[in-house]
């Protein structure tokens, strides 16, 4: 019988080994070759280091395994009986706080609808979410103990600004869906973009290592020799869809100050400044074009022609402006370095919360807050439509943002063109809304989409 899937792969690499030990190269007859016993002390010591990190951070690293609900159809696409919950993803996870609280990536636990925390020693939990940031692929998950008093072991953050290229790392996590397992190798290289031509993925500022990452490993911890989360793994620049050398983790500073976030405001709490820059030049140009009156930037004294050269004391790019206003959430004071008529300038703004200033950003930028969906919309112009590489004749409502805590979420995207509702056309957020006021969202709701020049619907329920 043909294994596929995850076994296939693992039997292909245990298939792989087999061959190689089959014919062991021949020893060379080199004199003065021969390891020394110095030499087999220091491998020793070294081997004791990673059997260090393994044995007292494994039991930090939980096993993530989400549930969505699914119903039967016949072969028409028609719904048959009830619908069931059944396993669809699995991915790795760290303890940071020992009440029970994981971090792991979003796209671990994304449009679950129960999850399940297993620990090293095979006990498992049901896991609850506590909030998400799908823009930095991290998410916060609570260990539901049933009210009883667990205490977990948990793994402190390391300070990844001071980890330098060449240092060792240790990944652990599971991968393929099977128990822990630990891999070593060291930092290739920091601050890391990695383009679409590469895996079709794209990151910056990450940590990129050789030590092997594969899928499952999402969500787990890379580490350093003391046994500190320098890094959350999140991906594999692949051509096989296995690890192929190169793996990518988000940085801890970044994850620890999203984790914080999460964990003081029970949700991912978004700081604004309220500038808008120009998004069409190098990514390592940030040229400020406006500036919102009465926002936290007209505060702090930004001028329209601002460069933002540094964000905290490091480079700009457009990535690390943005991330360090999500990061840092309202009511932090976040230094900037602007070139104003050639000279450079330092300016300290204190953030507000996006939250609050949502109607007047969206205001600012042409777009109409719906809702009852819990998206942003404008209305689809020829310029817009072109763009998006639509007929300029093309109408509809372009969904420009889609809220964290919406009801479309997870199932409207951003660049979606919203045509109708219930097929109901609809070409103006006026006549969405109309279309909305009287929706039945305790049944299903279709809302008629184009996307990616496919049109379709999109259901929408409340459960």
């Amino acid at each position: 019988m043909r294994k596929t899937g995850a076994w296939s792969a693992i039997a292909t690499v245990l298939v792989l080994a087999g061959g190689a030990w089959a014919e062991p190269p021949a020893k060379p007859d080199v004199k003065g070759q021969d390891a020394t016993s110095e030499d087999f002390q220091f491998a020793r010591r070294l081997s004791r280091v990673f059997r260090s990190v393994a044995n007292s951070c494994e039991p930090a690293v939980v096993h993530i395994t989400q549930m969505r609900q699914v119903q039967n159809t016949t072969w028409w696409g028609q719904p048959v009986g009830p619908t069931r919950i059944v396993p669809s993803g699995v991915g790795s996870g760290v303890v940071v706080d020992a009440d029970g609280y994981v971090l792991t990536n979003n796209h671990v636990i994304e449009g679950a609808k129960q999850l399940t925390v297993k620990m090293s020693d095979g006990r498992e939990f049901p896991g609850t979410l506590v909030g998400a940031d799908p823009q930095n692929d991290l998410a916060v998950v609570r260990i539901d103990t049933k009210g009883e008093k667990v205490r977990f072991a948990a793994l402190p953050f390391a300070d990844s600004d001071s980890l330098d290229v060449g240092e060792w790392v240790v990944a652990i996590g599971s991968p393929f869906g099977l128990d822990n397992s630990v891999t070593q190798g060291i930092v290739s290289a920091k601050g890391r973009t990695v383009t679409p031509g590469m895996g079709g993925i794209s990151y910056e500022d990450y940590i990129q290592t050789d030590a092997a990452i594969n899928p499952g490993n999402s969500g787990g911890p890379l580490l350093n020799l003391e046994g500190q989360v320098v890094g959350i793994n999140s991906a594999i620049a692949s051509r096989s869809g296995g690890y192929d050398g190169l793996g990518f983790a988000i940085p801890a500073n970044v994850a620890k100050g999203i984790y914080d976030n999460i964990r003081a405001n029970g949700r991912l709490v978004r700081g604004w400044l309220g500038v808008q820059w120009d998004k069409d030049r190098n990514d390592d140009e940030i040229v400020v074009q406006s500036i919102i009156e009465g926002s936290p930037a007209a505060d702090a004294g930004f001028k329209e022609g601002d460069v933002i050269t540094k964000v905290q004391g490091q480079p700009a790019t457009q990535v690390r402006f943005a991330r360090a206003l999500s990061v840092a959430g309202p009511g932090s004071k976040v230094e900037f370095e602007v070139k104003r008529d050639g000279k450079p300038r330092a300016i300290t703004a204190t953030l507000a919360d996006m939250k609050d200033y949502k109607s007047q950003i969206a205001k600012s930028l042409g777009m109409i807050p719906v809702e009852q969906l819990g998206v942003l919309v404008k209305p689809l112009d020829s310029a817009s439509a072109r763009r998006l590489g639509y007929s300029p004749r093309q109408k509809g409502l372009w969904v420009t943002r889609v809220e964290e805590d919406g009801r479309a979420v997870g199932r409207l995207e951003e660049n979606d063109i919203i045509v109708a509702v219930d097929d109901q056309t609809v070409n103006t957020p006026e006549a969405l809304e109309e279309a909305l006021k009287d929706a039945d969202f305790h049944n299903e709701v279709r809302v008629n989409v184009i996307r990616n020049g496919m049109r379709g619907y999109v259901p929408l329920k409340d459960e």
